[in-house]
């Protein structure tokens, strides 16, 4: 795992944001960096030393605070992708020199909407994205501009996460899987597969 090809993704796991989920750590594998998220590390050691941990192997960072804001009564907002933010930019500014050139990329849905909730975070440049194509977009130019060779466009990655998406389904129905197990597949799995997938596509 190398701190200079490395991305901590810091974004909510339910089953509402899966739909951005795996087009994210799709752009972030095409784009020729690693992702490390927490959901893949063990559950049975402490989940903040380990978030902590991911945050200090990678070099970047994508935060998406689209969450931070309660949309429904008695809905909790939540907290967790604004901390991890936190912990991530005081992680850059700290005594070690080798965290100074630490970069992150902030997203959120609504236009402004942070200002208000995170006003101490306003003289940072906040990306915003409307569904899954503008996500890509984002990512993937901002990841091309952390690395001097040429870099695939979004409309290609976009195309090929659609290919790969129905090869991913047939493959795991094909092994025994059910819906609900796909459903329920853990990322690292997810993971491993793109990776290979996006290897092999790449050489035809």
């Amino acid at each position: 795992m190398s701190f200079e090809k490395s991305v901590f993704i810091n974004c909510p796991f339910d089953k509402k944001f899966k739909k951005f989920l795996d087009p994210l750590l799709f752009t972030v594998l095409y784009c020729d960096f690693t992702p490390l998220i927490s959901e893949t590390i063990d559950s049975g050691s402490n989940r903040l030393m380990n978030i902590i941990t991911l945050i200090k192997s990678s070099k970047y960072s994508i935060h998406d605070l689209s969450r931070k804001i309660a949309t429904t009564a008695g809905e909790i907002a939540r907290f967790n992708m604004p901390f991890e933010l936190g912990i991530d930019i005081g992680t850059r500014y700290s005594s070690n020199n080798a965290y100074a050139e630490k970069k992150c990329l902030i997203l959120d849905t609504h236009s402004y909407t942070y200002q208000v909730a995170i006003s101490d975070i306003s003289g940072n440049d906040i990306r915003n994205y409307k569904n899954i194509q503008g996500l890509i977009r984002v990512v993937s130019y901002w990841l091309n501009t952390q690395s001097n060779s040429n870099k695939p466009g979004p409309k290609l990655i976009w195309e090929d996460f659609n290919v790969f998406k129905e090869n991913f389904q047939k493959a795991l129905l094909q092994n025994g899987f059910s819906q609900k197990d796909i459903d329920k597949l853990p990322k690292s799995k997810f993971i491993s597969f793109a990776h290979e997938w996006i290897s092999a596509r790449k050489l035809r």
